[in-house]
């Protein structure tokens, strides 16, 4: 099973059961994911980023360049990484599996649908908001497919991060019936962590040009409250259709109390 995978899954537990960042960080599981995104060129320019604190990396590459998956590897040693790789035929997720790449971003176009098959690798579609190719048949259709998780992306910036794009966010999420990890900006400031935790985001993906902030948004990952308990309008932080194919989805209906 794909490592970020079983991380993400871990998320929504560490999240109702852990109430002090001491705890947290002591469990090994962050309430959300923290994923950096890099380039394979801006890993090559600057060897410091294989260091980053986030908790996985994403490079975008071309998985075809052999050279290229190659000095990735090298690079990130037994980092948990993967490639956003547009589109990418089995032979190439093959080459990138066994060079120690433990999922793909993929686009649905052009990919090869033998991918799937590839049990051990994870499954990620990229889907944006507003593609106009994308229309709710095609979300719906993803459910039945053995594919992990969906990175969604907003045309327009995340932050601010007001309650129309949340509402945006919770129906792509529930169309798609996915795990869901958010591109993200450096930006992100605690509150928006805390809504998008509460509203049952599991991963957030950064870019690591802005190296500085991937420490501060971990820390402040690791130093949000306890969800609470008693609210009469409160909701599973998974959409309630969702349907994860090989996930768990726990009902957190039940928050426990701030301390």
């Amino acid at each position: 099973m794909s490592r970020l995978i079983d991380l993400l899954d871990k998320t929504q537990s560490a999240s109702s059961a852990l109430g002090f960042a001491a705890s947290r960080q002591a469990a090994g599981s962050p309430v959300i994911a923290l994923i950096g995104r890099v380039t394979a060129a801006e890993l090559a320019g600057d060897s410091g980023l294989a260091a980053s604190p986030a908790d996985a990396l994403l490079v975008t590459l071309d998985a075809s360049d052999s050279a290229a998956v190659a000095r990735v590897s090298d690079a990130l040693g037994g980092r948990l990484w993967g490639a956003r790789v547009g589109s990418v035929s089995a032979e190439d997720a093959q080459a990138l599996r066994d060079a120690g790449c433990d999922f793909i971003v993929f686009d649905a176009e052009d990919t090869a649908a033998a991918v799937l098959n590839d049990d051990a690798l994870g499954k990620v579609i990229a889907v944006g908001f507003d593609d106009p190719e994308f229309d709710e048949n095609e979300a719906k259709a993803i459910r039945t497919l053995d594919i992990d998780c969906a990175l969604l992306t907003l045309t327009d910036s995340l932050t601010p991060l007001t309650v129309q794009k949340l509402l945006g966010i919770q129906a792509l999420r529930a169309t798609v019936g996915k795990r869901s990890i958010l591109t993200a900006p450096a930006e992100l400031g605690k509150p928006e962590l805390e809504t998008l935790r509460n509203a049952g985001v599991l991963g957030i993906a950064i870019s690591l040009a802005a190296a500085a902030d991937i420490q501060r948004i971990k820390d402040d990952i690791a130093s949000l409250p306890r969800r609470r308990t008693g609210r009469s309008n409160a909701r599973s932080a998974s959409v309630p259709s969702l349907g994860f194919g090989g996930g768990s989805s726990q009902a957190d209906d039940d928050y426990d109390d701030y301390e």
